[in-house]
């Protein structure tokens, strides 16, 4: 809310709130236009209230769909209870998608639409999968709005997925690197620090928080994504497989020392830091510290820590939480061909301090 210079009450709209290493920003957000900076004052402040006004005026606001255009489905699919009851990320992901689609479509008659036209369009988008589920969305809401005669979307394959690394894993000399720009004390380092013990996916985390660490010292949480649970050895021994962690433990929870006394571990001014604010403050923080590397990558770091030192895949899935066991198999695999060389961590230990005892004893 404002307060314009005649005294009355203006309620502000198409305001967008983002958070960036702890400091909000507020930006002019409308449809189809680019975000707009606005002023860091006061909502009711005379220059931020201008501001907002010269933004408004900016960015006018789209002409109204005609009736039975594809564009006029696009938009009561999206103020459909169907699209409001989805979860935020599906929601987020069917706005990203459907603007190109009313960019390219808006203006053609809906009930032209055939599959071949949704074919031909899944090659234009860098996440097909997501595009094809857009459509469907698009198409079964049409279908049963009576604003198309069937469902086109249905004969269209979902595309298989193109084989790739994905997110690569932190190696040591990069997690050793950004240790070394960001110190313990720092909202940033602490948000690592997290994320490389727990192995945690960014949406999962923002949310954790004391309150999830029982009495046996094991922090178990549900997770957002599938709904499993993940636990963490939190304060409890650490299994042997996990025993070269000892120091990444210890220094997680100086780090979080910091934050103490919020409901989450990553709070930010007292509430639930934003998963998308957390991802985008690693991966600046990163590229900071001259790596390269997305928060992503910590959670195939630590499976990959954890193979290493000996564990299972059923040991790897119970900490980081993957639902499948052929998810984390490839890490335990990959351990085994490096251990038939080298051994274990734990195997290289006892060699080495076997063989000084050795020299010693003379």
């Amino acid at each position: 809310m404002g307060r314009g210079d005649r005294g009355g009450i203006v309620t502000l709209t198409n305001l967008k709130q983002v958070t960036r290493r702890g400091r909000t920003y507020w930006y002019f957000q409308r449809k189809g236009h680019p975000l707009i900076r606005l002023p860091d004052l006061p909502h009711d402040d005379p220059a931020f209230l201008a501001a907002y006004a010269e933004a408004k005026k900016a960015t006018p606001e789209p002409e109204p769909a005609a009736a039975g255009s594809f564009a006029a489905l696009v938009r009561a699919a999206l103020a459909s209870d169907h699209y409001h009851q989805s979860k935020d990320a599906t929601r987020a992901m069917f706005r990203r998608h459907c603007d190109p689609l009313l960019e390219e479509f808006g203006a053609l008659p809906a009930r032209g639409l055939k599959s071949r036209h949704i074919r031909a369009n899944l090659p234009a988008s860098s996440a097909p999968g997501h595009r094809l589920r857009t459509w469907r969305f698009l198409c079964s809401f049409g279908v049963e709005r009576g604003l198309l005669p069937r469902n086109e979307a249905l004969d269209v394959a979902m595309p298989k997925p193109k084989k790739k690394g994905g997110h690569p894993a932190w190696t040591a000399a990069d997690i050793e690197a950004f240790r070394n720009r960001w110190p313990i004390g720092s909202v940033t380092r602490a948000a690592f620090e997290l994320l490389r013990l727990t192995g945690a996916r960014i949406s999962d985390s923002v949310l954790l928080g004391p309150g999830m660490v029982a009495r046996d010292g094991v922090l178990s949480y549900r997770q957002v994504k599938t709904g499993g649970l993940a636990h963490v050895p939190w304060t409890c021994p650490l299994p042997d497989y996990a025993a070269h962690m000892a120091e990444d433990r210890e220094l997680m929870h100086q780090a979080l020392a910091v934050l103490a006394g919020h409901m989450t571990f990553l709070a930010a001014k007292g509430k639930t830091r934003s998963d998308k604010s957390l991802g985008t403050m690693i991966r600046e923080a990163a590229r900071e510290a001259g790596v390269g590397k997305s928060a992503h990558g910590l959670r195939k770091s630590l499976a990959a820590a954890l193979a290493e030192g000996g564990a299972s895949a059923h040991q790897i899935s119970s900490w980081t939480g993957h639902e499948s066991l052929k998810e984390v198999d490839h890490y335990t695999k990959s351990a085994d061909r490096r251990r038939a060389v080298i051994g274990t961590e734990q195997e290289q230990n006892v060699g080495k301090h076997s063989g000084q005892r050795w020299k010693t004893q003379k």
